[in-house]
């Protein structure tokens, strides 16, 4: 069994708008393409997009190991509530910005988002690196630390559609595993940066380790802006004039039923779903389950051997991290197997809320505290990382050339509730504790599961529809 029986596709009939009427004559030609693409370009992009988003969501996730830094030594006087501001913000802008990153994609203007992207990062976290004096305690400046991690989230925000549009385009016949294998760059940005932010601060103090950590995220960025580019041969969309609504919005997705309910589920996952991940290294030590980072600053020297004994509290955040690359990509492959990213995605759902439930306010042991870690990661790991998946399946087959605005318009939908969410968890933990983070998390995926459910089944009420409709001698198109 050769490599040529790996990359063909399975033998069926060729299609063609003569025997499927509803398939257009390019989504017909695909059809004799390999499974996997055989020439070098798609695979450079794909590792372009998973440096993107290792480079945006990745440092989004890693904002947990910030906040520890900025709660026990720069900024100790400084609230809970109000240190989840700067971790909130850079998801903020991401997904409202993606509202026009959408289209630009769809006009295949990637490198250009990548340069923007690129410049505005590593500009971001070297401006932080001047924030905190040098970097002994009590010496951070909050109103400058917010305005670097907003300046972040600009660029991440040029980043984040981009890497899953380059393997939508790249792969259409491996969609859902490619955009997995993306995904999991924001799980390897979860765990890299924050060991890198440990040791490089902890090993240089604070300015010099953000400056090192900066030209890490600029030499990476860098490579993602020269190779990732739009596959010439995808449908492309003309940008339309700026000031027109339908630049901006597609019609056909606010009248779609599956999406708009599909839409409402995604807002409640980023609603709830990152309260966790902010606050589970204090949850570790406030419950004696991990000791605290005790990262030194502007002596140059790393923490002493001699110290407590235990696992360190960033560690369970790098776990959980670590533990999604694994739930992203075998989500996707799930998924791909099922044949439905939709239903598998609800049902990782239900999985994750009742661990957050359950599991959170329950754990009273080291090991039960990794293990959680370890589950929550893998199956939210799945939720996440099937998002940009089930948006190219919803998209109707004559509007192709529109993935990138659908994306766009599903990810804006989801800008506030990712900014409150995190905000209402750090409410939650200072006045009610821990668990009720847990709570909430659990109440919001269990949300999104109804919600996605709710679009299962108007997707298949249309799908009928519109057998029923051929079935008459005529197409109905539903939207």
């Amino acid at each position: 069994m050769g490599l040529d029986h790996f990359l063909r596709r399975p033998s069926i009939p060729k299609a063609s708008p003569k025997h499927f009427p509803s398939l257009s004559t390019d989504d017909c030609e695909i059809y004799a393409e390999p499974a996997w693409p055989r020439e070098r370009q798609p695979y450079v992009v794909l590792l372009s997009g998973f440096i993107m988003m290792m480079n945006s969501w990745g440092l989004v996730m890693s904002y947990g190991a910030f906040m520890g830094l900025f709660d026990e030594h720069l900024l100790p006087s400084t609230s809970t509530l109000t240190l989840s501001l700067p971790g909130s913000f850079p998801a903020f802008l991401i997904l409202l910005l993606s509202l026009i990153a959408g289209p630009l994609l769809d006009a295949h203007l990637h490198r250009y988002l990548a340069a923007t992207g690129f410049t505005l990062t590593t500009a971001a976290y070297l401006a932080l690196s001047f924030t905190c004096g040098a970097g002994s305690y009590g010496q951070g400046t909050y109103w400058a630390i917010l305005l670097c991690f907003l300046l972040a989230g600009l660029g991440q925000a040029c980043f984040f559609v981009a890497s899953s549009q380059n393997a939508t385009q790249w792969f259409p016949h491996r969609r859902c595993l490619a955009i997995g294998i993306t995904s999991a760059g924001a799980a390897v940005g979860g765990i890299l940066y924050p060991l890198a932010i440990r040791f490089l601060v902890g090993k240089y103090a604070f300015p010099t380790g953000i400056r090192i950590l900066a030209s890490l995220v600029g030499s990476t960025g860098l490579v993602a802006a020269l190779f990732g580019q739009a596959n010439p041969t995808a449908p492309r969309r003309a940008l339309g004039p700026l000031l027109r609504p339908s630049t901006w919005l597609d019609p056909t997705a606010l009248r779609s039923g599956p999406f708009l309910a599909y839409a409402a589920g995604v807002a409640c996952i980023f609603a709830g779903f990152f309260a966790l991940p902010f606050f589970v290294t204090n949850w570790a030590q406030n419950r004696g389950l991990g000791v605290p980072q005790d990262i030194v600053g502007g002596d140059g020297e790393l923490p002493s051997a001699d110290g407590p004994p235990g696992i360190r509290s960033y560690w369970f955040l790098i776990i959980l991290n670590g533990s999604s690359a694994v739930g992203r990509v075998a989500g996707s492959w799930v998924a791909m197997r099922a044949g439905d990213p939709l239903v598998t995605q609800a049902a990782f759902c239900v999985l994750t809320a009742l661990l957050a439930l359950l599991m959170w306010p329950l754990a009273g042991t080291t090991a039960a505290a990794v293990a959680f870690s370890v589950l929550y990661g893998v199956f939210g790991g799945g939720v996440l990382g099937l998002v940009a998946s089930v948006v190219a399946e919803l998209v109707p087959g004559r509007s192709k050339d529109c993935v990138g605005q659908w994306t766009g318009m599903l990810f804006v939908a989801c800008a506030v509730p990712a900014l409150v969410g995190p905000l209402v968890g750090g409410a939650l933990y200072a006045r009610y504790g821990q668990n009720a983070v847990g709570w909430f998390t659990g109440g919001a995926l269990l949300a999104a599961a109804a919600w996605m459910g709710l679009g299962v089944w108007l997707r298949r009420r249309e799908e009928r529809r519109v057998g029923r409709g051929k079935e008459g001698g005529a197409e109905v198109q539903v939207v």
